[in-house]
């Protein structure tokens, strides 16, 4: 799982019973059909599953008693006489194909479950005790528990609460993953956001996925198969707290956003929700308040430094592309960085020494320090980066044996002694300067202490204009930036 994704995880499983798990969606068909026969009603399969498929057992009668010409005081008792006839079939009762394997499969890999169901809570663990699944749920949330069935989303809220009151275990929706069977269950799911998979036992996968199913399955064979597409699904969604990139279609315009439920991002072309961007998905398509259209993408290295919060100049990342390239900066390094402003080299610095390594800066305005902190805890990076408030000219750097040593200061040569004590043998200086009279001074200095391969870089860039027939340079790019003056230490004789 990427540095970026780590709140992108499976948080738990909820599973639907009837038709999902256990064969009895057709057992509670004809349970219904037989109490209705002394009332001349004649209830279809068709429309069972058309109307009623994920109605508990007391909303179906109380659907069918203005029809049936009953009252709502004789709901209670053909809820029972239902009962008595479905507890005739319930021993007979059979798993869909692959749904066992699959259960002890994820259950087996710490996966936390429960059933969320219409059913009765005897009928399932009757069920589940049978098959020796029920240790793998957590709970059972049944059709006792709640008043509203499906599409109604209740369950799952009562899960979600008993998963959080009970276990506290605080889940992010996007997160959660609903297996179905049922258009209604489906949408019952989706109105809290939750992703999910749902199987083609009585519904089309055209049916499943027009009310929003996110994978849909014929059955529930090769369970690790199935766990990597929703991992790799889930990994792609947006959830609480995610920064996301907002392109304009056709136009170089963009926004950084990070999604909250409670925030909003305000443009010229209308406002945009958090919460109507959790739970979709990098790369799709969302409307402003004015109907404009935004694409949801994940932003680069590069967006997020173009970005940040600043209240001077940042090293672009054209130039500290290059000197890390330079530096062969990866995970596990040690780094000295002086000069740091806000943040547009520790940014990139500290994402690349990730997991291991560790960035530690020196800056002299407390004003900096306080917007580059900010920078690193907006994109995740502050544990990779230590921050010292010192003048470096004076008292130099406390760390040796770092691989390299970055500095940004308007006179870096008086910081070439300590950075050649904190460096280790081969490890890289590198200084940034806007002027050729300081890149000088810098060099020769940087001879005189003994350091080797020295040499100096301008990187220029320069966007094309590509359109057919009349392709281009762009008017205008980014030019000079800075010098960028390299040398290596070596032992001294």
């Amino acid at each position: 799982m990427s540095f970026q994704n780590q709140r992108k995880k499976v948080y738990a499983l909820f599973f639907d019973f009837d038709g999902t798990i256990a064969d009895t969606e057709r057992a509670h068909y004809f349970a219904f059909k037989k109490v209705l026969e002394r009332f001349n009603f004649e209830l279809t399969w068709e429309d069972y599953l058309k109307k009623y498929l994920a109605y508990k057992d007391e909303d179906f009668f109380s659907a069918v008693a203005p029809i049936i010409g009953i009252g709502q005081d004789q709901v209670s008792h053909l809820c029972e006489q239902k009962k008595e006839i479905f507890s005739q079939f319930i021993k007979e009762i059979k798993l869909y194909p692959g749904i066992e394997d699959f259960i002890r499969y994820m259950g087996d890999r710490g996966y936390l479950m429960c059933i969320v169901s219409g059913a009765l809570r005897s009928e399932i663990e009757t069920v589940l005790e049978k098959f020796q699944l029920l240790k793998y749920f957590k709970f059972i949330v049944s059709a006792e528990d709640y008043k509203h069935g499906k599409p109604s989303p209740e369950s799952f809220e009562i899960a979600m609460k008993i998963f959080k009151d009970r276990f506290e275990v605080e889940l992010d929706p996007v997160g959660c993953v609903a297996f179905e069977d049922s258009i209604y269950g489906v949408e019952a799911a989706k109105k809290l956001n939750f992703f999910v998979v749902a199987v083609t036992n009585f519904y089309s996968t055209d049916e499943l996925k027009k009310c929003g199913a996110d994978i849909v399955i014929q059955e529930f064979s090769d369970p690790p198969k199935i766990e990597q597409e929703i991992l790799k699904k889930i990994g792609s969604r947006v959830f609480e707290g995610d920064r996301v990139l907002l392109s304009v279609p056709g136009k170089n315009k963009t926004f950084l956003f990070r999604v909250l439920s409670k925030s909003q991002l305000h443009t010229h072309l209308g406002f945009i929700d958090g919460k109507d961007l959790l739970g979709r998905y990098i790369g799709e398509k969302v409307y402003t308040n004015k109907g404009k259209e935004l694409y949801i993408l994940e932003p680069t290295l590069a967006d997020k430094v173009m970005k940040l919060e600043r209240k001077s100049a940042i090293i672009y990342p054209k130039d500290s592309a290059f000197m890390i390239f330079l530096a062969g900066i990866g995970p596990g390094s040690k780094v000295v960085e002086s000069g740091a402003g806000s943040g547009g080299l520790t940014i990139p610095l500290a994402h690349f020494v990730r997991p291991s390594g560790k960035v530690y800066v020196y800056e002299i305005r407390s004003d900096f320090i306080k917007i580059l902190k900010k920078n690193l805890d907006e994109n995740d990076l502050s544990e990779y980066v230590e921050v010292k408030e010192r003048d470096v000219y004076k008292f130099g750097f406390d760390e040796t044996e770092v691989d390299a040593v970055f500095l940004d200061l308007p006179e870096p040569w008086h910081c070439v002694r300590f950075a050649w004590n904190s460096l280790k043998n081969s490890g890289v200086l590198i200084s940034v300067s806007p002027t050729v009279n300081q890149t000088e001074i810098m060099c020769e200095v940087m001879r005189r202490e003994g350091f080797i391969l020295i040499d100096t870089f301008e990187v220029l860039v320069r966007r094309f204009l590509a359109r057919e027939g009349k392709s281009r340079p762009y008017e205008n790019m980014i030019a000079h930036t800075a010098y960028i003056s390299v040398g290596r230490k070596v032992l001294r004789d």
